[in-house]
């Protein structure tokens, strides 16, 4: 047997994985640069470059955001490439004919084996396409009320990201950084993925199902067990609430006990904070869901609609309509997200 028999295959380079940033004038520009910096430092750290990464817009055309820095495109809809990772960095609402063209481009990539994310407004728009239909799916916590009342095929959960098979949702803001470098460990490995994080000077990445929001007041009661278990069965049973006695007995404690750590740490009974919640809860509908005034009540737990009235007029010093006429009367700033 000669010795070029016994002679080793060379090892034939990765492919190079194409990575695609949509964006339009109004896409929040630092959510943007933080999507493409953990591929672009992969690059810097590998001795030959992994990713090829493109600024999509519907035209080509460069973008002048907001902040009067013009960005330059790289392709456009119209392109050829196919692309391994879509993300789809968008704020607000966009236009019939943008969508139109949009979800033509974003369908044709899916057949071609595209993953496909949606940033900020963007799982609404993904969602809006027909790409997210059986899919657990997150937004910005401002855009996920809508998000469940028009989308009931896709599982919605208020998280930082969610990769579900060839699908991912994010946030947006600070949670893409997360969202990409999850993303650059699952295409290019855990050793790449950990030098990036120490380039970036990021060494705790956050998991996709942390919270992207706070409760006011949690860091004098969230390390409690009692609290948090009992805040935790509130939450997730706003549409049909618990006696008090329930949640003191799933928390394992009394009545009287659970009134005490309330007012002890929170200043406030347990069925005040409860109702807290739920008035919140309706709120949110309120603004960013198309449910009627009597189903917003309906889901936030109040069966007579007269009670939700007064409950809410007393929390807000507003009815539930006017409150909804005034959010949507206002001028959306196209500098920021109109929220409450």
């Amino acid at each position: 047997m000669s010795a070029a028999t016994h002679q080793a295959k060379p090892v034939e380079a990765p492919r190079r994985k194409n990575v695609a940033l949509v964006m339009t004038a109004d896409s929040s520009l630092h959510c943007g640069l933080l999507a493409v910096e953990p591929f672009r430092a992969a690059n810097r750290l590998s001795s030959q470059a992994n990713y090829q990464i493109d600024i999509v817009t519907v035209d080509g055309s460069p973008l002048q955001t907001t902040l009067q820095i013009q960005v330059n495109a790289t392709a456009s809809f119209q392109s050829e490439a196919r692309y391994d990772l879509i993300m789809v960095v968008i704020s607000y609402e966009q236009n019939q004919q943008y969508k139109r063209r949009l979800f033509s481009w974003l369908r044709r990539q899916a057949r071609f084996g595209a993953h496909i994310c949606g940033v900020d407004y963007g799982p609404l728009l993904v969602a809006e396409c027909g790409l997210l239909e059986g899919y657990t799916a997150t937004a910005h916590w401002g855009t996920i009320a809508a998000f469940r009342d028009q989308y009931p095929g896709t599982k919605v959960a208020e998280q930082l990201y969610v990769i579900d098979r060839d699908r991912s949702t994010c946030a947006g803001q600070v949670s893409v950084l997360d969202y990409s470098l999850a993303m650059l460990e699952k295409m290019s490995g855990p050793i790449l993925a950990k030098a990036v994080n120490n380039e970036l000077i990021y060494i705790e990445a956050k998991n996709g199902a942390a919270a992207q929001r706070r409760l006011i007041n949690e860091d004098q009661w969230k390390g409690n067990p009692i609290l948090a278990k009992a805040s935790e069965l509130m939450i997730e049973s706003m549409e049909e609430p618990l006696t008090l006695a329930l949640v003191a007995r799933l928390c394992g404690v009394s009545i009287r006990e659970l009134q005490y750590l309330f007012k002890r740490y929170l200043g406030r009974s347990p069925r005040d904070f409860y109702m807290e919640l739920r008035l919140n809860r309706a709120k949110e509908l309120l603004l960013y869901s198309g449910l009627s005034i009597r189903e917003t009540g309906l889901a936030c737990g109040f069966a007579a609609e007269s009670t939700f009235f007064r409950a809410f007029r007393s929390r807000f010093n507003t009815t539930p309509m006017k409150l909804r006429q005034s959010f949507h009367r206002a001028p959306a700033s196209r500098d920021g997200r109109r929220v409450y």
